[in-house]
């Protein structure tokens, strides 16, 4: 009977999507439950090519390519079923089953969905993998690459018409304690009233970008400083007042401009920082206008370059807390492994990288894309960092087996409590020095011993 195991391949589908973003298990599994809904022959699922030229076959039987289909509605003939995978009314693959279907074709299109969502799902990792991505996936803002983008623009635009050009950038007071007591999900909802605060806010020509966890930048054509900060500290006070009472958020904000300040992007978005410092070492709650005045003659204010890439990745990529505390543990075993802070920085940010990428997903094409975001993100030799986990022990660095130490005990939930981390590191014991480098262990072991103080929160 058609469509009687129906329920089971959904189910069995939706498990594959939640396991992570292996597309063609994905569409194998969306393939089964089509073929079951429809009561009908073998299914083949196709996605758009890069170029757009084609239909390629990702899963199940059938011709290597297909024509580009224009249709989103489902076709029946010619001895086949085909249901286009459309997202945002966008064809970006088709589902072919053999046969002539048109009972269950309901059921059939929720599959459809799913299997479309799955594909727009991984071309945005792909994108973001590859570091073209410029949208900020939880607040639909764009992100760091694109603020730079914007800014690049805009800043030739004011030099070409000798108008002034303000760049504001602002952060969500206290967020990591907030997200301690209410927890990310209550916290990335927070994060997106900001956004739509800030959004609805400004001109329909300025830019709202989310540069990292908690940071938010403007780009503000034709506006000075401090008509910039006026309106910066009217967005902050209506963020202020939407937020519940009982949970308020406050917004600290740095302000600079061209050609009042700089005449550089990097020099802007630097002064813009120094300010966003200065407003912050003031108590928080207020927006400042970069003075040099009050700068330290000579002294560049903090960049904190490593940190703003961490909290860039994490919030392009939605990382954990276990993300987070892999990157920690790795960071803190370099420094105990006499690494120098700048290597340690670094290990941190690959750590979160790896960590981040498709939990549970096949291991050589984790690896492949987290090398590729390392690589954007840092350079080629974080890229082989990764990429060196797939060789045997002896072929490691040591930075490869610190990633490998930290990444396996917080996946054991060491970080979680004194007593997960004794289990942890038993286990990291007994795997054997083919598996865990026993230098990084006894490290670890030396960290553990010194005090609570490095077990990280969930």
């Amino acid at each position: 009977m058609a469509g009687k195991d129906f329920d089971g391949d959904l189910a069995a589908l939706a498990a594959a999507f939640e396991a992570g973003l292996d597309l063609p298990a994905v569409l194998g599994a969306a393939c089964r439950a089509v073929s079951t809904a429809l009561g009908a022959g073998p299914a083949a699922a196709y996605i758009v090519s890069e170029d757009g030229a084609a239909l390629v076959l990702t899963a199940g039987e059938g011709p290597e390519q297909m024509a580009p289909l224009t249709d989103t509605e489902p076709a029946v003939g010619a001895g086949r079923t085909i249901l286009p995978l459309v997202s945002a009314r966008r064809v970006l693959g088709c589902i072919v089953v053999d046969g002539e279907a048109r009972e269950g074709l309901t059921r059939a299109r929720v599959v459809a969905a799913v299997a479309a969502q799955a594909a727009e799902a991984s071309r945005l990792w792909e994108s973001a993998g590859a570091g073209a991505g410029t949208l900020d996936l939880l607040t639909g803002l764009p992100n760091h690459r694109g603020f730079q983008t914007v800014l690049a623009r805009e800043l030739a635009r004011a030099k070409r018409t000798g108008q002034s050009l303000a760049v504001c950038v602002l952060d969500i007071d206290g967020l990591s304690s907030y997200n301690e007591k209410h927890g990310r999900p209550e916290g990335d909802r927070m994060l997106r009233l900001a956004a739509e605060c800030f959004a609805r806010g400004v001109r329909s020509y300025d830019c709202v970008c989310r540069l990292g966890e908690d940071e938010f930048a403007l780009v503000l054509p034709g506006m000075a400083a401090e008509s910039a900060a006026t309106l910066v500290s009217r967005l902050s006070a209506t963020f202020a007042s939407w937020a519940p009472a009982d949970q308020a958020l406050t917004v600290s904000g740095g302000v600079a401009s061209f050609p009042q300040h700089a005449g550089t992007q990097a020099e802007l978005v630097r002064l813009a920082g120094a300010a966003l410092v200065a407003a912050q070492g003031a108590g928080g709650g207020r927006i400042s206008v970069y003075d040099p005045r009050r700068a330290d003659a000579g002294e560049a204010p903090p960049e904190r370059d490593h940190e703003r890439t961490l909290r860039a990745l994490e919030a392009s990529r939605g990382g954990s807390s276990r993300s987070r505390a892999a990157s920690e543990y790795a960071g803190l075993l370099a420094g105990e492994l006499g690494l120098d802070a700048d290597r340690a920085d670094r290990l941190r940010i690959a750590a979160f990288v790896y960590d981040s990428t498709a939990p549970g997903g096949e291991q050589a094409e984790r690896a492949r894309i987290a090398a590729r975001v390392a690589a954007n993100a840092l350079d080629a030799e974080a890229a082989e960092w990764i990429l060196a986990r797939g060789r045997p022990a002896a072929d490691r660095p040591l930075e490869t087996r610190i990633l490998h130490v930290a990444g396996s005990f917080v996946q054991a939930d060491g970080h979680l409590s004194s007593s997960g981390a004794g289990r942890a590191l038993a286990g990291l014991w007994s795997g054997g020095e083919d598996e865990f480098d026993p230098q990084c262990v006894r490290a670890l072991e030396r960290l553990l011993a010194s005090g609570g103080e490095h077990h990280t929160a969930a």
